[in-house]
């Protein structure tokens, strides 16, 4: 987050991440850091951007999901 660099830094121009963060770090602080609530919610933040035409590079293996 905090240089916003890595897979999705193509999105960031389009979709802004910030709410997409906050409700990550809700859900998986709730959750007791479950692994795939993450992966759910970065497949959410890479599902919108494609929708809006932006190339994401591979997020899953960095993230582990």
């Amino acid at each position: 987050k905090k240089t916003f660099q890595g897979p999705f830094k193509a999105c960031h121009e389009v979709i802004n991440p910030q709410e997409f963060y906050r409700s990550c770090l809700y859900d998986v602080c709730m959750s007791d850091g479950t692994k795939s609530i993450l992966c759910q919610v970065l497949e959410t933040y890479a599902t919108t951007c494609r929708k809006h035409g932006v190339l994401v590079q591979d997020w899953r293996t960095p993230a582990g999901c």
